[in-house]
């Protein structure tokens, strides 16, 4: 089987107190942060703001930072690897949602909570998403206690 490589652009997203928006595909077991597919003729900040609303109904993020990005297989349904048909390159933002924004899934997302930014690390379900977090886990703690 031959491998796609893809372009897929999100964002950790920032909420009251130190939380942070995780979302759940339905039916998936891996909790993950909103991003998907860059679609032609975006840049991956439009990508990654439109992705956002998509799966967590939150608009009008406050850029932050840009948190580069990392490659890793698409999720399967137990929460690693697949059969690695899809190699992602996942580029992800840092932005601020309003104050006092609910989160409410759409499309294909079954849940998506607003989690401890100290939790998020146990609820990643991927090991390079949790490589990745760890590496930029200042950078957001500094953002978080800037407010």
């Amino acid at each position: 089987m031959e491998t796609v490589r893809t372009r897929t652009a999100g964002g950790i997203v920032l909420g009251d107190g130190g939380t942070i928006a995780l979302v759940k595909t339905k039916g998936g077991a891996a909790w993950t942060f909103p991003k998907g597919h860059v679609e032609e003729g975006e840049s991956d900040e439009e990508a990654a703001r439109r992705e956002i609303e998509e799966e967590t109904g939150v608009s009008d993020l406050e850029y932050i930072d840009d948190l580069g990005s990392y490659e890793r297989y698409r999720i399967g349904a137990a929460g690693h690897d697949d059969d690695r048909s899809e190699l992602k390159e996942v580029h992800l933002f840092l932005f601020a949602a309003p104050m006092h924004a609910s989160l409410a899934p759409t499309k294909e997302i079954g849940e998506a909570q607003w989690i401890p930014y100290r939790e998020v690390a146990d609820h990643l379900m991927h090991p390079k998403d949790k490589v990745w977090f760890a590496s930029v886990f200042e950078r957001v703690r500094g953002a978080i206690q800037r407010d």
